[in-house]
Formats: structure tokens, sequence, C-alpha cells
């Protein structure tokens, strides 16, 4: 336990690397996850608008 101690804050440091490598992977994935359903809302947008126009020309 006294080496623990006395190891002057390098698993303090690796703690922080860690802490900052999943930060970092969890931003990514969320905004990744934001761009994707961004993208499948503005389809979907497009599609509606392009069903209300032919269901407007009776075809």
């Amino acid at each position: 336990m006294a080496r623990i101690q006395n190891e002057e804050g390098i698993i303090l440091i690796a703690a922080l690397i860690l802490l900052f490598i999943v930060s970092l992977f969890l931003f990514t994935l969320v905004s990744w996850h934001s761009n994707l359903y961004r993208t499948f809302d503005s389809i979907e947008t497009y599609y509606e608008k392009e069903t209300k126009k032919i269901m407007g020309q009776g075809g």
C-alpha cells in the first residue's frame, strides 16, 4: 500500500488520460448519432412532401 502512495501522481495522470479518451469516444458517438438522425429526419421530410404532392395530384 505504501508503494501506491509514493507513485507521485502517475495513477492520477493515467486516470486523466483515460477520462479524456473515454470522453472523446462518447462525444464522437453522440455526434455521429445526432448526425445520423438528422439525416433520417431530412429524408422523412422529403418523402412526406413528395407523398402529399402525389396525393394532391390525385394519382
